[in-house]
């Protein structure tokens, strides 16, 4: 019985070790994202995680693309401003739904502050700043 006992107990232990070391390190932090995005100068990376999108502010040159990576376990649908119509940057507009690993790309060719959202979760939101080169 105290056999019995103890393998069940490291057979938990082992199990709590691996998920815990699985979902931290699946989280993306603001500054592996900076990293990333100063290493790629054509386009930028936001990511969508549980939490919400992240970085919630980047700051980008007229003509550049920004990626929008669903690594949360929601749906995303990157949307413009404001909710529900996403009138302001109509072309911003994901339009479909997309699923964890999913990747959406937009080339931004208006100068401005973009705020913008996850049309599903619309709490989930941030700023893009598009400059003149």
């Amino acid at each position: 019985m105290k056999i019995k006992i103890i393998a069940i107990s490291l057979v938990l232990i082992a199990v709590i070790g691996v998920t815990y070391f699985y979902t931290n390190n699946k989280k993306v932090s603001e500054s592996d994202m900076e990293l990333v995005n100063e290493l790629t100068a054509d386009s930028l990376t936001i990511v969508y995680t549980n939490e919400g999108f992240m970085p919630k502010e980047i700051s980008i040159k007229k003509g550049q693309t920004v990626k929008f990576i669903n690594e949360s376990d929601r749906k995303m649908w990157v949307a413009s401003n404001d909710h529900p119509s996403h009138l302001i940057y109509p072309e911003f507009d994901q339009k479909e739904i997309t699923v964890r690993g999913a990747v959406y790309e937009f080339k931004f060719e208006k100068t401005g502050n973009w705020d913008f959202h996850n049309h599903l979760f619309s709490s989930h939101g941030g700023t893009i700043k598009v400059t003149e080169n």
